[in-house]
Formats: C-alpha cells, sequence, structure tokens
C-alpha cells in the first residue's frame, strides 16, 4: 500500500493521507509530526553517534544528510528489512547522497542487540541519541523494559533516547476506550501487528526512570502538531493516546 502511494500525484496522495488518517483516526497526524520532532532533535543535539533502533525504511540519511555526517550513524533492524532496504537505495537513492551508516541486521529473537553493536563499532561511552519509533507499543512490557535499559547502559552522559509510546486511555472514560480499540483493529488490519503494551500517562516518567533515563518532554499530538504539522482530524480521535517521549541518560 505505501509502495502504491508513493506512486500517485501529489494531491492524490494527500488525499489519500487524509482518508488514512481519518481510519487510523489522527495516527498519521502524529506520525508525520513525530518525524519533525525528532529531525528537530537530531538537528539541534550536539552527539558522537545516532543509532537508528528498529530503522525500517528510515530516509533521515538522505533528509538529515550534513547532520549525519557528523556523526557515526547505526542502522539497526532484522536482515530481511535490511536487506530489501539495501535493495530499494540502490534505485531510489541512486542520485541522492546519503551519510555514511552502519547496517546491524540482527534477529531481535536470537541475537544480543548490545553485542551486536558493540562488535560493529559502538563506543557505549560516546555521547548518542536513540531513535526508537513505532516499535515500543508492539513489544511486550518486559521487552521494553530491557531494551530501555540496554540503551542506558551504552549510552554516554547527556545521551538522548526518543521513542513514541501509547498511554492507557481508559482512565480518562469509556470513550477514550473505545477510541482505544478501534485504532487497535485499524493497525492490526493495516499492519498485522497487534498492541501489546501501553503505559498510563502518569506512570510514564517513573516507567524510564526504572531503566535508568529521566524524562525531559513527554509530547502529545497537540503538542506535536502545535509545532511541527497540520491538524487532520480524524473521526475519533484515538491518536492522543500516543506520546513522544524525549529522554535523557541519568
Amino acid at each position: 500500500m505505501v509502495d502504491s502511494a508513493a506512486t500517485l500525484p501529489s494531491p492524490a496522495r494527500r488525499a489519500l493521507l487524509r482518508r488514512l488518517d481519518q481510519a487510523l483516526q489522527g495516527a498519521v497526524t502524529f506520525v508525520l509530526a513525530r518525524h519533525h520532532a525528532i529531525d528537530d532533535l537530531i538537528l539541534k543535539t550536539p552527539s558522537d553517534q545516532v543509532v537508528l533502533l528498529g530503522a525500517g525504511y528510515d530516509t533521515r540519511r538522505a533528509r538529515l544528510y550534513k547532520r549525519l555526517c557528523q556523526s557515526l550513524v547505526f542502522e539497526v533492524d532484522h536482515p530481511d528489512t535490511a536487506r530489501r532496504k539495501a535493495q530499494l537505495s540502490e534505485t531510489v537513492y541512486a542520485s541522492t547522497e546519503l551519510a555514511p551508516a552502519v547496517t546491524v541486521a540482527i534477529d531481535f529473537a536470537l541475537d544480543s542487540i548490545e553485542r551486536r553493536l558493540l562488535e560493529a563499532g559502538m563506543n557505549a561511552d560516546a555521547r548518542t541519541i536513540w531513535v526508537w519509533e513505532g516499535v515500543s507499543m508492539y513489544l511486550p512490557e518486559q521487552a521494553v523494559r530491557d531494551t530501555l535499559a540496554l540503551v542506558a547502559r551504552l549510552s554516554g552522559q547527556g545521551s538522548r533516547v526518543v521513542c513514541d509510546v501509547l498511554s492507557d486511555p481508559r482512565r480518562a472514560g469509556l470513550l477514550a476506550y473505545a477510541q482505544l480499540q478501534v485504532l487497535e483493529v485499524a493497525m492490526e488490519w493495516f499492519y498485522s501487528e497487534p498492541f501489546l503494551w501501553h503505559c498510563p500517562q502518569d506512570q510514564i516518567t517513573a516507567f524510564f526512570s526504572s531503566s535508568g533515563l529521566a524524562v525531559l518532554e513527554d509530547l502529545g499530538l497537540d503538542d506535536l502538531v502545535g509545532r511541527h504539522e497540520k491538524r487532520l482530524r480524524g473521526w475519533l480521535e484515538a491518536a492522543p493516546s500516543l506520546r513522544l517521549i524525549v529522554s535523557e541518560t541519568q
């Protein structure tokens, strides 16, 4: 679906995004604003290393070429995804400069992320920016805790970690809970991946702190859209359950 949409003329692409945003109740708006916020953080925060954890088809090596040439970049993902991205890059980026990066292909169920990153040349004492987008809600809680603890362990003082978290809307009442259920069904239908973890907003700071990370910013949809993106309102607003967390190693 994403590949097909990329071939559409701009007006048709925008119309499709609006419809998709309605189906996912504001989630597309959140994702676009999230990308902008993370780009800004990378551009404004000095670092020796940038780790794209679960890099997928991330395009920042092209979009942030000058900035990422100043850091050692690691792209971490499953071997199948890394292989597919490499194949597509030969065509998509044929005439585009890309910042150098070290590809760390890893089977997350079998391999140690820490071992593979250190083998790839990562410096655990260096200032690092970790980008972990669109992953945590699909993992069990313990896997999220373990990953955040690993990130803290492999980061020098003043390193930043930016990731999104699905908060628990049940405390906001029946309507918010129903909205989350609709969003879950839509996401599972589009991506075949169910949500496995969420964290009540008033517990996010403590959750990150338990892994050695201090929350600097906890940004919701309206916070992000106010800074970075025009609001595309869906029919229900479940996307406010999505939050972008910026934290720092303690």
